[in-house]
């Protein structure tokens, strides 16, 4: 294998991981967005220490979902220094 089909190659498999974890980050936001709505709507329902029990959980979740928006990020950027390096190649 040539390196420009090594290197579109890499590209398509960094791609399918960039959708990937796009729809996961996404998923991931809409569920912190649910959990945030229940909390406030039931938060005097849940008492004083299940609702901040539950907040600190979801500041845990925020912290992974930034973690992968991170990631993404990264992988968003090695996709375009591939797609750079495919297009000198010609």
């Amino acid at each position: 294998m040539n390196i420009k089909s090594e290197l579109e190659n890499s590209l398509k498999v960094l791609e399918e991981e960039y959708r990937f974890w796009m729809v996961e980050t996404i998923k991931m936001g809409r569920g912190i967005e649910t959990m945030e709505d229940e909390l406030a709507q039931h938060d005097d329902d849940l008492g004083l220490a299940r609702a901040a029990d539950l907040r600190r959980r979801l500041a845990s979740i925020r912290e992974k979902h930034e973690m992968l928006e991170e990631k993404i990020l990264a992988v968003r950027h090695r996709l375009e220094e591939l797609r750079e390096r495919l297009e000198q190649m010609g």
